[in-house]
């Protein structure tokens, strides 16, 4: 088995990769200022949760957004495996070509989100993940990463408004019952799912006419069951797709 971790400004997951296939995963929250040890030692108690021995993984791969914490992930993850990290950057073999003036700077979790989906989905493709940041990626046939958007998360944006207003309550997103807002919790609610849904039926309409060619659209993150439904072309939902990815990269570069 190997282990997968994706280092997210919000949430650190883990993942147990049998080959292509994900056999669990778990989470745990990213604490920017802790230390490997500290890291190692939660790691070690959600793995043996699970039954899983950390000593018999074949190999790590890791995957960041937050670059302070990389490193200390990758050693935390060497300490209890006792095999190196392989780290994702777009130096590796993804199976990509990239079209856009910087590579080094786009977001590992967007490399891996796009080799999964030039591996596993029809060509143009347009993914989004809905994470803290919503980020979009652009694939064009052959696999060419064309570039795509980002755009303040769900979460991210109720949490600005609520802070930013004096009569706007905090609240968690949930799926919708119906589309127009009949109290404030709602309209709040309602205007995130539906706006987000809406937005990601715009931006893959115009991608799709800027290619000339249909597209398939895949989303991932812990909201895409929620915006997914409210979508007014198809989408697949793909929970996955990220994880599917350091699978596929640790499959070409370990």
């Amino acid at each position: 088995m190997v282990l997968a971790v994706d280092i997210g400004n919000s949430n650190i997951c883990i993942g147990g990769l049998e080959g292509r296939t994900v056999r669990f995963t778990t989470r745990m929250v990213t604490r920017p200022r802790c230390t490997r040890d500290e890291y190692a030692a939660e790691l070690r108690f959600l793995l043996e949760r699970l039954g899983v021995t950390p000593s018999g993984c074949e190999g790590v791969i890791v995957c960041s957004v937050v670059p302070g914490l990389t490193a200390t992930l990758a050693d935390a993850c060497q300490r209890l495996t006792g095999r190196e990290a392989l780290v994702v950057s777009h130096e590796l073999d993804t199976g990509l070509t990239f079209a856009v003036t910087e590579p080094a700077r786009v977001g590992r979790d967007r490399i891996a989100d796009a080799a999964a989906a030039a591996a596993l989905y029809p060509l143009p493709c347009l993914t989004v993940d809905l994470g803290t940041a919503t980020t979009y990626n652009v694939i064009g046939e052959g696999g060419v990463f064309l570039g795509g958007f980002i755009v303040p998360g769900v979460q991210t944006s109720l949490r600005a408004i609520s802070a930013g207003t004096a009569q706007l309550p905090p609240i968690s997103p949930e799926p919708p019952a119906h589309l127009v807002g009949r109290n404030t919790v709602e309209c709040l609610n309602n205007g995130a799912i539906f706006g987000t849904a809406a937005m990601l039926d715009g931006l893959a309409d115009r991608v799709e006419a800027e290619l000339g060619k249909p597209l398939t659209v895949v989303a991932t993150g812990g909201l895409a069951p929620c915006i997914t439904p409210c979508c007014r072309r198809e989408v697949v939902c793909d929970g996955d797709l990220l994880l599917k990815g350091l699978a596929l990269l640790y499959e070409k570069n370990h």
